[in-house]
Parts: C-alpha cells; sequence; structure tokens
C-alpha cells in the first residue's frame, strides 16, 4: 500500500499538471494521500514525487536556461532541491494522531504559498478551484479547501466502514466538481494574443541590431490584428530605450491598445522586466515584474539581475478599465496571483517568453493555470508566448 501511495501522488502531480485544464482537480486528492500515510517520512515522500512530477518540466527547462556553460548536473539538482523544500512543509506538519487537519493542512498550503517557499510555490494543488468551481472567486478557494479536508477526515475514521463512507464521499464530492466546472466555458474577450518565434531575447542580453529587426517584426505583427487590444510576449521588444521608444512611437495603424514586453535598463547594470502600453498618445511602461525567476534571472549578487519590484501591485488602469498582470514565471506561483486578482481586474495579461522551456511541459502548464485562475475568477486572459 506505500508504495502503491507513492506512484499515485507521482500520477497525480503528471496528470494533473499539464495539457488538460480540467485535469489540474485532480491536484485536491494529494491531501488524502498525506492524510492516510502511516509514517512522517512516508508523508513527506508523497509530496515530494507529486512536485518532483508536476515540475518535470524543469529537469531540462532548467539545463537549457543556464546554458552550455553551467554544469548538467545543475538542472537535476534544482528539480530536486525545490520539490524537497515544497514537501517539507507536508512532512513537517503531518498529524501522528490523525487529527488537527483543519489547521494542519491549513499550514501546510500557506507555507507552499507565501515566500520564502512561495518563491518555488509551483503545484500548489489549491489551482484546482479553477477547475472544480469556475465563476466563485475566493469561495471557490475556501471550497477547494474544504473538499481537501474531507479527504483528510476520511482516514481519521478509526472504523474501516466510516472511512469507506468519508472516502466515498470525497471522490463523490471531487466527481461532481469536475462534471459541474467541465460544463462550464471560459470567459472570453475581444483582445488577442499573439506568439512569436524571435530569437535573441531574454535574460537582459540583446544585440541592437537584433533588436530593431525584433521591434520591425512585431510592429507588422500588430498592424496585421484587426482587434482594439493586442498582447504580445515578454522580452521580445528588447532593451526599452530611446531608439525603441521612437520606432513605436513613428509605426502608425497600430490598434488601438498593444502591449508587449520589454527590459526596462536601470543604473547600475541591472534592468526591470516590464510590460509596455503602445497608444495613439503615446508609449509607457505600465507594469514591472514583481517576482523574476530566482537565480535565473534574480541574482542581486550581480550587476546584470532583473529588479524584483515585490511591493508594486499586479494591476493597472489605462482609460478607465483596470489590467492585470501575470508575466511569466508568476502565473506558476499564487501569491502573485491571488495578489493580481485581489485588484479586481477585467482582463489578465499573461506574457512568457518560453525560448527555454518551449521542448517541456512548462508552456502547458503555464496555459492550464492562467485558464483556470481566470474560469475561477471569471476574468478573460490573454495569452501570448515566445518560443
Amino acid at each position: 500500500m506505500n508504495a502503491i501511495s507513492v506512484l499515485t501522488a507521482a500520477a497525480i502531480g503528471y496528470f494533473a499538471w499539464g495539457d488538460y485544464m480540467m485535469a489540474l482537480g485532480l491536484a485536491v486528492a494529494i491531501a488524502y494521500l498525506w492524510a492516510q500515510a502511516p509514517t512522517r517520512i512516508q508523508a513527506g515522500l508523497i509530496a515530494f514525487v507529486y512536485y518532483l512530477a508536476a515540475s518535470r518540466g524543469l529537469l531540462k527547462g532548467t539545463a537549457v536556461f543556464f546554458g552550455t556553460e553551467a554544469s548538467p548536473l545543475l538542472g537535476v539538482v534544482f528539480w530536486v532541491f525545490s520539490s524537497a523544500l515544497l514537501a517539507a512543509p507536508w512532512a513537517f506538519f503531518w498529524p501522528r494522531h490523525r487529527s488537527g487537519y483543519w489547521w494542519r493542512l491549513c499550514a501546510v498550503l500557506v507555507a507552499v504559498t507565501v515566500p520564502p517557499l512561495g518563491l518555488f510555490g509551483w503545484g500548489n494543488p489549491l489551482t484546482a478551484a479553477g477547475a472544480l468551481f469556475p465563476r466563485t472567486g475566493w469561495a471557490g478557494l475556501l471550497a477547494t479547501y474544504a473538499l481537501m479536508l474531507i479527504y483528510c477526515y476520511a482516514v481519521a475514521r478509526s472504523r474501516a466502514r466510516n472511512m469507506l463512507a468519508g472516502t466515498l464521499a470525497g471522490h463523490v464530492a471531487l466527481v461532481l466538481a469536475l462534471i459541474y466546472g467541465g460544463s462550464q466555458s471560459d470567459p472570453v474577450t475581444s483582445a488577442r494574443g499573439v506568439n512569436t518565434r524571435l530569437s535573441g531575447v531574454g535574460l537582459g542580453h540583446y544585440d541592437f541590431l537584433q533588436t530593431y529587426e525584433n521591434n520591425r517584426s512585431l510592429i507588422e505583427i500588430a498592424r496585421r490584428e484587426s482587434t482594439h487590444t493586442v498582447l504580445l510576449p515578454e522580452s521580445v521588444a528588447g532593451l526599452w530605450q530611446s531608439a525603441t521608444v521612437q520606432l513605436w512611437a513613428d509605426a502608425g495603424q497600430l490598434p488601438e491598445l498593444v502591449f508587449l514586453g520589454a527590459a526596462e535598463p536601470r543604473s547600475g547594470g541591472d534592468y526591470s522586466n516590464v510590460i509596455v502600453a503602445v497608444t495613439p498618445h503615446g508609449a509607457q511602461i505600465v507594469y514591472r515584474q514583481r517576482v523574476p525567476v530566482p537565480f535565473g534571472m534574480w541574482h542581486p549578487w550581480r550587476e546584470d539581475s532583473a529588479v524584483a519590484h515585490w511591493k508594486d501591485t499586479g494591476w493597472f488602469e489605462i482609460g478607465g478599465t483596470r489590467y492585470g498582470a501575470l508575466l511569466c514565471y508568476e502565473q506558476l506561483l499564487m501569491w502573485p496571483v491571488l495578489q493580481t486578482y485581489a485588484g479586481r481586474p477585467s482582463l489578465l495579461l499573461a506574457p512568457t517568453n518560453s525560448w527555454w522551456s518551449h521542448d517541456t511541459s512548462i508552456p502547458a502548464i503555464q496555459k492550464s493555470v492562467i485558464t483556470a485562475w481566470a474560469r475561477l475568477f471569471d476574468v478573460p486572459a490573454v495569452i501570448a508566448f515566445n518560443y
């Protein structure tokens, strides 16, 4: 039974976090496996293999991200170490006497959501709320937590008959929620996200001529769109300097509102990962990334680090409309997502630069997660990837 539980946890992590958004609903079942673990070590092992499977894309993606100059073992170390960190609260708060689940599970979920562990807090099972309880907002998060508690208390029963009844109740509730969630449609918008395949963007290193050619291509891409609002991917505009600003200012014949990713150079050699809004009245930076990728982009001990704008909000306003923003890595973490939706935006912008992860499971997971949150809060989302 112990080996079966571990393998089941790995299967949940693999299938819940992938191409099919509704499969996210399966993530809540990790609470049942955790609660029925006979020892603290196995409780931690169940969570560990769940996170390993959910973050499997890191194994290859990290190696590509850091390049050939880094050790080939770097991806393995980062993948295993981050999964172990996220599994630690599940082991620490596991109840030996099968009691106190209501606060222990809450403590686990808070620990893997907020910093410092929240900086690596992908695979959060509460993300299942968007698949199970669309259009319910914050109440849907509470309902997802309640469903996980049902699973926990099912195994707290001393008699096998009562345990079976509790387990059955949890399964029935999950199936009914999946049926309900699957019957609901995604919120829609006329805004359009456009995927691109531009080279030489990302990590703060930009070639001037390549940046110029990329921006010319982006202007032509935006011109071909007939909709009012267009979103282009993260980082594609390169360094947002006076020449780039003037290039977009002189473009003409653009949609009314074009959002695109860029890098804002700062004194000292570091930069901010930003979203720029281009309108008939000019161009301006409207959002600076709160959570750049730790160690990959955010390394404050170096001069070429991305700046983490921790205290900024996750939304901004243009023309009386409030837009939410989740810039690439932020899409995978729960606390930036909740901070953004707390601002009650009318449209969510989700640009991403996937040059390092396009051959992994990560882009599909990002799309599933963004769709799930959009469904939960009934706010349409616009997604744009640079591959």
